[in-house]
């Protein structure tokens, strides 16, 4: 587990292994449980066997995860991306940017392009106000037709982003 930074309220980790996910609380987290998490430990522990490792970064207050992002390498295409597979914030919490902190983490730790396929309409709007556009509008991806409904984030927006990470967090350890 690296300790990636923190803000006033919170620490935001990088997790490597899944043992290191067995002192946190999961239990402020629900949003999934729409789409079959039922455990989100165990569903975490599940996604970091893969190779190469995705990234699972958690946001904490405490010993309770708050927030997550979760973005993984897709190997079927033949060039660089990452798919932000899912992420979550404390429904409690919504509002307070942590999403937008889950994201420029995820963001910053990727190479290349970030490619997502929202669930709901908000998660499309909210992606979308990021600067994400529809993936077949980048030439690199325009004759996959597996991306039908992914959003991709061209890498001068990302760039964007990224110059901006440091106005959101009090300490960097990245």
């Amino acid at each position: 587990m690296i300790l990636l930074c923190s803000d006033s309220n919170y620490k935001y980790y990088l997790i490597d292994e899944a043992a290191e996910l067995d002192s946190f609380d999961v239990s402020k987290l629900s949003f999934f449980h729409l789409y079959g998490i039922v455990d989100y430990l165990e569903t975490f522990k599940m996604w970091l066997r893969k190779f190469p490792r995705p990234l699972l970064i958690i946001g904490v207050k405490d010993r309770t995860v708050i927030a997550f992002v979760y973005i993984d390498h897709w190997e079927e295409l033949p060039l660089v991306a990452n798919v932000l597979r899912a992420q979550e914030t404390s429904e409690s919490l919504r509002g307070e940017k942590i999403g937008y902190k889950m994201f420029l983490l995820g963001i910053y730790l990727t190479p290349e392009y970030v490619i997502t396929k929202p669930l709901t309409k908000k998660a499309k709007e909210f992606y979308s106000g990021l600067g994400f556009i529809d993936a077949k509008q980048i030439n690199v991806f325009k004759s996959y037709h597996q991306l039908t409904g992914y959003l991709a984030l061209p890498l001068d927006k990302k760039d964007e982003h990224i110059k901006k990470i440091k106005e959101y967090f009090t300490e960097m350890h990245i």
